[in-house]
């Protein structure tokens, strides 16, 4: 294993798009490793929402297997590497809604030359869906960080769905990490996600959030 991360992280936001309320506390177990072989990211979400007017709390739980494997290297190159990509998504929630969406692709980690950056991808998938016609989408990642502050997140642009509108997802968290202040063996940190969601779940409505963040790395 080449490297490794496992984090929970706390988020609280009040201005989601179609959600009672636009209320949501979200609990995440996230973890991200990397092998000879390639890598594995993966995370769970467990959503809950503000009582209604029946007194009912929205709850969901989400969750995303993202696998990659290495299919060649190259040096002194934009692309450092060329991975085949899958993606697993899986969700239900108190209001009966499920999913089981499968995502299959090539992907590149590329070498961006920006002092302080972790780490980048691009993969282009296509999109076996489970309530909806399939579709293709592009993502992109990142990771930097500089004097304990990090800035990461993801980009998600979805297309070619004849029953839904494209959807353009942008999330980035920013943070600060608070270990060598407290002085203590994890990385702790605080700060903010945005999230903005053109066409949210191939809808009209368009998604501006920003949610108060805490990240604990075990």
């Amino acid at each position: 294993m080449l490297f490794t991360d496992t984090s929970l992280s706390v988020l609280y936001g009040n201005d989601y798009e179609l959600v009672e309320d636009g209320e949501l506390t979200t609990i995440t177990l996230e973890h991200a490793s990397t092998h000879s072989w390639g890598g594995v990211f993966f995370f769970v979400d467990r959503h809950q929402g503000a009582n209604d007017i029946e007194n009912n709390r929205f709850k969901e739980t989400y969750g995303e297997f993202a696998p990659k494997l290495k299919l060649t290297t190259l040096d002194d190159s934009f692309i450092k590497q060329l991975n085949l990509a899958g993606q697993y998504e899986f969700g239900s929630n108190s209001k009966g809604f499920s999913q089981d969406n499968y995502m299959i692709g090539l992907g590149a980690d590329l070498n961006v030359p920006i002092s302080g950056m972790k780490y980048a991808s691009a993969s282009l998938y296509h999109v076996f869906n489970d309530n909806t016609d399939d579709d293709q989408q592009i993502t992109l990642t990142y990771g930097w960080e500089k004097n304990n502050f990090v800035v990461d997140g993801y980009v998600d642009y979805s297309f070619n769905n004849d029953d839904l509108k494209n959807q353009l997802h942008i999330n980035p968290q920013i943070k600060y990490n608070l270990q060598p202040l407290l002085g203590i063996d994890n990385r702790l940190e605080v700060g903010m996600e945005y999230s903005y969601w053109k066409n949210k779940y191939g809808s009209d409505t368009t998604q501006n959030v920003p949610s108060a963040l805490v990240k604990f790395h075990f």
